[in-house]
This record gives C-alpha cells, sequence and structure tokens, in this order.
C-alpha cells in the first residue's frame, strides 16, 4: 500500500523536531533575510510547509507575528509545544494542505510581508507558487535543492536503473525561475552548500525509500528485498545513518501589491 503524504511527514517529525532552531550568521537563508533587511519588528510572516516550527520560531524572535501551515498533524503538534515552550505568543500554527487551502476564505490575501518556503513539497507547480505570492504583500523566498540523492537512495536509484531520471513530482529551480519570469517577477537566486545528518530507524527509512521506488516503479517483493539488503549497509543497531552535502539555491523576489 502506498505511503501517503500524510503519513510520510507525520513518520518524520520526531526527527525534525529535533533540529535547533536557526540562527542569523549560522543559517543561509536567515543571514540572507537579515543582509537584505526584508523583516523588521513589525513584520508578518508566512511559513508555509512549516513542518516542526523550527523557522517559524525563529522569525518570531525578529518580527510582530508569524502564521505556519503544514499538511502533517504531528509536525504541527510538535511545532505548537515547540512555541508554548518557549512561550511566544505571536505564532498561530494550522495544520492544512496547501494545495486545498483557500487564500481568500483563510484571509491570507495580502496579508504578509514576508512568505517564506523552505525544502517543501508544498510549493509542487504553477499553481502553488502563484498561492504563495498571493499571500504576500512584499516579499517572497523559496529554498529548494538543486539537487538531493543521499548515499542509499543514490545506490537505490543506481540498482534500479533510475539514475539520470528526475524523481516524481520535481518543481526545480529552473521551472520555477521561468514561471516567476513569465509573470513579470525578477526573482534573485543565492546558491549554497548544506551538509546533512540523518539518522532514522531503518523502519522509517525503508518506508520513505519504498514510497519514493514506487512512484516510478511497481514495488515488488524482490525490489524491496533489495533496498532493505542495500540499507544493511548504512544501518547500525537499527538506524540508518547518512552524511552527505547537498548545494541548494535559495529564490527570492519582491511581489507586487496589486497581485
Amino acid at each position: 500500500m502506498r505511503t501517503t503524504a500524510t503519513e510520510k511527514w507525520d513518520m518524520l517529525a520526531p526527527a525534525f523536531d529535533a533540529f535547533k532552531i536557526p540562527e542569523a550568521g549560522r543559517d543561509d537563508c536567515l543571514t540572507l533575510i537579515k543582509n537584505l533587511r526584508l523583516l523588521n519588528k513589525n513584520s508578518t510572516v508566512m511559513d508555509v510547509g512549516c513542518g516542526a516550527g523550527r523557522y517559524a520560531v525563529a522569525f518570531a524572535r525578529l518580527c510582530r507575528s508569524v502564521t505556519g501551515t503544514d499538511l502533517s498533524p504531528k509536525m504541527i503538534a510538535y511545532a505548537k509545544k515547540r512555541a508554548a515552550d518557549m512561550h511566544l505568543e505571536n505564532i498561530a500554527f494550522y495544520c492544512e494542505d496547501w494545495d486545498a487551502v483557500s487564500v481568500r476564505n483563510r484571509h491570507y490575501q495580502n496579508r504578509f510581508d514576508l512568505v517564506f518556503a523552505h525544502m517543501t513539497p508544498a510549493v509542487h507547480n504553477t499553481q502553488t507558487l502563484q498561492k504563495m505570492q498571493a499571500c504576500s504583500k512584499n516579499w517572497c523566498m523559496l529554498a529548494g535543492h538543486i539537487h538531493r540523492e543521499p548515499p542509499l537512495t543514490a545506490k537505490a536509484r543506481q540498482a534500479l536503473g533510475l539514475s539520470g531520471r528526475p524523481a516524481a513530482g520535481t518543481y526545480g529551480a529552473a521551472q520555477i525561475f521561468r514561471d516567476l519570469w513569465e509573470q513579470g517577477k525578477r526573482p534573485q537566486i543565492a546558491y549554497f552548500e548544506q551538509e546533512r545528518n540523518t539518522q532514522r530507524p531503518v523502519d522509517t527509512e525503508l518506508a520513505l525509500l519504498f514510497a519514493e521506488v514506487e512512484a516510478q516503479l511497481p514495488l515488488t517483493p524482490p525490489i524491496k528485498e533489495q533496498l532493505t539488503r542495500l540499507a544493511a549497509a548504512y544501518t547500525k543497531e537499527g538506524v540508518v545513518h547518512q552524511t552527505y552535502r547537498v548545494p541548494v539555491f535559495v529564490m527570492y523576489w519582491q511581489v507586487s501589491s496589486n497581485q
């Protein structure tokens, strides 16, 4: 049975909750925002696909109010707990599907000084990108992977003859830039390289790997067995360990007030 998007991100919620709160000077996006002076103490921010809320918390320390939205109930639960534990009263978190949410009905239209999306599949096509822009009255910023293939995934794709084939549902920097350009925007792009160090229970890692492969190939019992053997090489005491570096882009652009 296929793993749904909600189930996938619910599985990952504990790992996301373990991430530290980013800080300007150490985090690429926050440093860029600070250098560009995109925020001040009176700013309002929306974090699309906020996950367990780490960027929302970082923004709450810098500006007047923050709204975070995410598909996963468990991510939102962790985000709310983190904000409560830190006694932050200027953050609101909502569990909602970005594909389905009505910007007008939720009163998000032209509401936020900055609409931010970090490594999230919530913005995955032209329509969801337009929805992101519709919420902004000034700036948008979107961060994503230029190329992301953890060692285990790379081994699996090579073994199954999928190397060089884009992952299912990829909405990359080139298409995002093209969409914005055709809308009359003039997006700017910064590039960074970041280190990833993941440690996940083997059952979780295999469920994610199975779901990725199943999006491109029938997930037969022999393929599942093959993937399980590959995962064993990265597993210690029931936990899959992977360390690797990935190139990322951060695209930012100003949204006209009459959008």
